[in-house]
């Protein structure tokens, strides 16, 4: 028996709306996420049995195994270090100076970095290990 009054409901399901909601999640989720920066320079940090965390965030000096230097993530040469040094340790005279330096680097090359901060004024230097 078919009755003429009663209409097949026909279930229509549009997928439209729902691709551009989820495109406009993803769109959402990469603006508003933060990546990781990574250092200027690959570096294979030496091992303490007794190294602490720190709280406050320092000027970072990074050093590797070829003696690239950066500071605060920013490539530059031995020469240019003190006068860019100078002007952070200035801002702030208690702030830490972290020194990051390659496990495999040269003792000397090390000293000679140490050297430019303590003679652009830093006296709050650490060297960066992990923790065993």
């Amino acid at each position: 028996m078919d009755f003429e009054g009663r209409a097949r409901i026909h279930s229509h399901l549009d997928i439209a709306p729902l691709i551009d909601i989820v495109f406009l999640l993803l769109v959402f989720f990469m603006l508003t996420s933060t990546f990781m920066l990574p250092e200027a320079i690959e570096l294979k940090l030496p091992e303490s049995s007794s190294a602490s965390a720190t709280d406050t965030i320092p000027i970072v000096v990074s050093l590797n195994q070829a003696g690239q230097l950066a500071l605060n993530g920013s490539n530059l040469e031995l020469v240019q270090l003190r006068q860019a040094i100078k002007p952070l340790i200035k801002q702030n005279p208690d702030s830490a100076i972290t020194l990051k330096s390659d496990a495999r680097t040269e003792v000397q090359s090390l000293l000679k970095v140490m050297d430019e901060i303590l003679a652009a004024g830093g006296t709050n230097v650490a060297l960066a290990t992990l923790q065993k």
